[in-house]
C-alpha cells in the first residue's frame, strides 16, 4: 500500500561552488497523500481537552477599552492602580468563561475535559470529565468567575496537569492543552521548564493565547515546547471566540498521531536555526544534534488536509566538483488510526551537489527564499522584543541603534514583499520609538502574532497599530 504522507525537499542553493564553503537552507515539506487518505473526512478521534485559564487579579480588567464605561470606584490590578467600572464590554475573566463554555459545547460525548484555573496557585475545577456531565461542567465554568485574584505562576498549573495525566488513562484520545493568560509570569523559566517536561512526557501540544499586556514572546516559547504548538494574541472577545473555536476544530481534524520527524545531519556540516513554516510559522531556535548527529522533532499530531513544513540552515564545507553530498536523512514516523497503521515510516535524503559551473552555482530557489524571508520576520520581532525589554531597564546607545536599524530592515522587507500597508505599520513603530524611546507591548504583541501567519502576504489588519 502507498504511504499515507509524501515528504519532499528543496534547497535554496541546489549547487554549491566547488571547493568553497557556504550556507544552504533546506525546506522539508510533509503532505497528506490524497491517493491514500482521500478527500472524504474520516471519523474524528476523541480528544482530551485541557484548559488552563488565568484568573489572576488583572483578569478583572476589561478585555478592550470602553470609552463609555462608567467609573464606580478605585481598585488595583496586580499592584497597579485601576478603576472599578460598569461596562457592556466584558472583563477578561468574563470573556474566558464565555469561550470555555462555547468550547465545551463543541466537544462530543466520548471526549474529556480538564479545566484548571490558576493565579499563583492552581485550582482544578474539572478533572477529565465528560462534557455530558453538565452539572460538573457548569459548576466548573461558574467557578472561573470567583476563584483566584493573586499573581501569576503558570508552572504550578502544569504541575496539576502532570498529576492528572499520570493518574488517569485517557487512551485512545488525543490531547491538547489550551492556555489563556493576560500577564507576565512571576517565574517564566519555571513555567517553561514545567511546560516542556509535561509536553514531552505526555505528548501534549500547547496552544497559547495571550490578551492584554502579556508578552507573546513568552507564549512562543511555550508553544515550541512541542512542534504541534501555536500561539496568538487576543485583541477582543470576537477574536477570542474565533481563535478558541479554531483550536477545537483543528483538534477534531487530527489525522496522524505519535508523529516524530528525525533528522540525521552530516557531522561535516554545522547546523543553525530551525523554523517550522507550516501550518503556522514558529521560530524554533538552533538545531542541537546529539552524539549520533540526530535531532528528534516532536510534531505529536498532524491535522487532516494540512502540510507541515520545516526550514533549517546548514553551513557546508567545500567539496570537489561533481560530488554529491548528503546534508541530512529525514525519517518521519507516525500512526494513522483511520488506516489502522502503526509506526508508519517514511524516509528521504537531502542532497546538495558541488559544481565548477559558476552559472549553476549562482542558481537560487525563489520558493525557498520567499519562505525564508517570511520566517525571518518572527525571529527579528522576537529579537526586537528582547532589545525593548533591555532598554526599559537601562540599555545602551548601541542597543537603541540596533532597534532603529532593525525597524528599518523590517520596513524594507515588507516593501520588498509588496506589502506597503505593513511596511507603514513598522514605520509607525519606528516613529514611536524615535519619539518615546520604546515601543508599546501591544504593538509588539500584534507584530509577533502576525508573524506566525504562513501566507505569503500578511494582511494589514493583522498589524493595525
Amino acid at each position: 500500500m502507498a504511504d499515507a504522507f509524501i515528504m519532499r525537499w528543496k534547497l535554496d542553493r541546489p549547487y554549491l561552488e566547488a571547493d568553497t564553503p557556504g550556507d544552504v537552507y533546506a525546506l522539508l515539506t510533509i503532505e497528506p497523500n490524497p491517493a491514500v487518505l482521500g478527500s472524504a473526512p474520516a471519523a474524528s478521534i476523541p480528544t482530551h481537552l485541557i484548559l488552563l485559564v488565568d484568573v489572576s487579579e488583572s483578569m478583572d480588567v476589561l478585555v478592550r477599552r470602553d470609552p463609555n464605561a462608567q467609573k464606580v470606584g478605585a481598585t488595583s490590578a496586580e499592584g497597579k492602580a485601576a478603576h472599578r467600572v460598569v461596562s457592556d464590554v466584558p472583563s477578561r475573566r468574563e470573556m474566558a468563561g464565555d469561550v470555555v463554555q462555547k468550547m465545551v459545547e463543541r466537544l462530543h460525548g466520548d471526549d474529556l475535559l480538564t479545566l484548571i484555573a490558576f493565579d499563583d496557585k492552581p485550582y482544578v475545577l474539572a478533572r477529565a470529565v465528560s462534557p455530558n456531565d453538565m452539572d460538573t461542567v457548569w459548576k466548573a465554568i461558574q467557578q472561573l468567575g470567583s476563584v483566584g485574584g493573586g499573581g501569576t505562576a503558570l508552572g504550578n498549573a502544569f504541575g496539576s496537569v502532570r498529576e492528572i495525566l499520570a493518574s488517569f488513562n485517557d487512551a485512545p484520545r488525543t490531547r491538547k492543552l489550551v492556555l489563556l493568560t493576560d500577564g507576565e509570569d512571576q517565574e517564566p523559566q519555571t513555567a517553561l521548564a514545567a511546560a516542556k517536561s509535561v509536553g514531552w512526557d505526555f505528548k501534549l501540544p500547547i496552544v497559547a493565547f495571550g490578551t492584554g499586556e502579556c508578552k507573546v514572546a513568552f507564549l512562543t516559547d511555550l508553544a515550541k515546547t512541542s512542534l504541534a504548538g501555536a500561539f496568538n494574541h487576543i485583541r477582543d472577545e470576537t477574536a477570542a471566540q474565533q481563535l478558541f473555536g479554531q483550536a477545537i476544530k483543528n483538534q477534531k481534524n487530527i489525522q496522524a498521531t505519535n508523529v516524530q520527524l528525525q533528522l540525521w545531519l552530516s557531522p561535516e556540516l554545522q547546523v543553525r536555526e530551525l523554523y517550522r513554516t507550516k501550518p503556522e510559522i514558529l521560530f524554533v531556535g538552533d538545531l542541537q544534534p546529539d552524539a549520533n548527529h540526530q535531532v528528534t522533532l516532536r510534531l505529536e499530531q498532524m491535522e487532516r488536509g494540512k502540510a507541515y513544513e520545516f526550514l533549517f540552515r546548514c553551513s557546508m564545507p567545500g567539496r570537489p566538483a561533481n560530488q554529491r553530498f548528503r546534508i541530512a536523512k529525514a525519517t518521519l514516523t507516525c500512526d494513522v488510526p483511520s488506516l489502522n497503521k502503526i509506526n508508519e515510516k517514511l524516509e528521504t535524503n537531502i542532497v546538495v551537489e558541488a559544481t565548477a559551473d559558476t552559472a549553476r552555482a549562482a542558481e537560487r530557489s525563489g520558493d525557498v527564499r520567499k519562505v525564508l524571508a517570511r520566517a525571518e520576520v518572527q525571529r527579528q520581532v522576537l529579537f526586537l522584543q528582547g532589545k525593548i525589554d533591555l532598554l526599559k531597564t537601562g540599555g545602551t546607545q548601541r542597543d537603541r541603534e540596533i532597534v532603529a536599524k532593525l525597524l528599518e530592515a523590517l520596513i524594507k522587507k515588507f516593501e520588498d514583499f509588496g506589502d506597503q500597508a505593513t511596511a507603514n505599520q513598522y514605520r509607525a513603530m519606528k516613529d514611536e520609538f524615535t519619539q518615546k524611546g520604546t515601543i508599546s507591548q501591544e504593538m509588539l504583541n500584534r507584530s509577533l502574532a502576525a508573524s506566525s501567519r504562513a501566507e505569503e502576504i500578511v494582511m494589514a489588519q493583522d498589524i493595525d497599530f
